[in-house]
């Protein structure tokens, strides 16, 4: 069985706000019993990353990590909550604790989970000063270049927060004075780590020499043909919703060949646009266009549960909003606003086709 151990201050250690929660529904418990593994928690409330026996650095000598295939790391909100020195002590620390890792165990994996917001002190953005001077964004660079300077994986919540100040009295127990996750939002937590981890499983076994793939998937490329003659337009329509559909279905066969999924979802749509040029045929452009929107953000979403981003920027595709051609002239305004759409739709779905492909490889 795999096996995981984390490292943690109190939000791994499953203090929500209010209470201590069970075991169970701690945020490394939770990645384990979605991933199958075995879990060994080592959490301490009120841990940073600093030189105190509950310190990183001090964790990761004291607890083997010999026989782990994995390991989280998740400090950073009491560091500038109750800062022991500057953003580059707090960097440093981080830094020694993983080498205590590597040293340990040179084949384990590690995550370095960024810190997710902190509303002590009175704070609503993560720009605000500690009383050293420093902001929580500040500390988040500095921990993203320690993870890159110690060639591991790393999660931040930035680009797609799930706490915020305005939904934290929802998001944590202790609400917009405080930093703790609720139960709920602990298992939103565990389920982004997951889609994390479900992709440094996939970056691991593609980089394994021993394991060719002489089946790999064909990666194409969409091209989606542009309207030029606007009388064409149901021609024109007919053929890239077809086309867009039967990629959009190829791209959920390859996120499930990736995860050895046994049914791969799948949409349907029809694709045969026959009316004249007149409003019949209009309001079905702009019903197609609603669901190719539906559909495209669909799949978007189900990428970024599973974990497929880009590696180079650590960025998911983003959703789209394609412009319903709503005008009431056919003209090359109306044909600019189709076009566009199409444009939109083929990059995006090349984007997601591009960061499988690093997936496959």
């Amino acid at each position: 069985m795999t096996k995981l151990i984390a490292f943690g201050d109190s939000i791994f250690a499953g203090w929500n706000g209010k209470s201590q929660g069970s075991n169970d529904q701690r945020i490394p418990e939770l990645i384990g019993q979605a991933l199958g593994w075995e879990v060994t928690n080592t959490s301490i409330s009120g841990a940073q990353f600093d030189d105190r026996d509950s310190g990183f650095p001090n964790m990761a000598r004291t607890h083997s990590a010999a026989g782990y295939d994995y390991a989280i790391v998740n400090f950073g909100v009491n560091n500038w909550c109750f800062p022991s020195g500057g953003v580059d002590y707090a960097a440093r620390k981080a830094s020694e604790g993983i080498d205590a890792l590597k040293a340990e165990n040179p084949n384990i994996k590690i995550l370095l989970e960024l810190p997710t917001e902190d509303f002590r002190n009175r704070s609503t953005t993560l720009f605000d000063l500690n009383s050293q001077g420093w902001t929580q964004n500040q500390l988040d660079d500095e921990l993203i270049s320690v993870a890159k300077q110690e060639g591991i994986d790393y999660y931040d919540w930035r680009p797609d927060p799930i706490i915020t100040y305005a939904n934290a009295n929802q998001k944590l127990g202790d609400g917009n004075t405080g930093v703790h996750p609720t139960p709920a939002t602990s298992k939103e937590i565990a389920d982004r780590l997951v889609a994390k981890f479900k992709q440094m499983i996939a970056q691991s076994k593609s980089s394994e020499p021993d394991n060719p793939q002489p089946n790999q998937p064909v990666v194409n490329i969409l091209k989606l043909a542009e309207l030029t003659d606007v009388f064409k337009i149901g021609d024109n329509l007919t053929n890239n919703v077809a086309a867009t559909i039967s990629f959009v279905n190829s791209l959920y066969d390859r996120i499930g060949n990736i995860y050895g999924m046994l049914d791969s979802k799948k949409i349907e749509m029809p694709v045969k646009f026959d009316k004249p040029l007149q409003r019949a045929l209009r309001n079905e452009v702009i019903k197609s266009f609603i669901k190719l929107n539906i559909y495209l953000n669909e799949l978007i979403r189900y990428c970024k549960k599973e974990g497929i981003m880009n590696y180079e920027t650590g960025e998911y595709a983003p959703t789209i909003e394609l412009t319903l051609p709503r005008l009431l002239t056919i003209d090359e305004n109306y044909q600019k606003i189709i076009n566009n759409n199409w444009k939109l739709i083929e990059d995006t779905l090349n984007q997601i086709s591009n960061d499988l492909q690093e997936m496959e490889e």
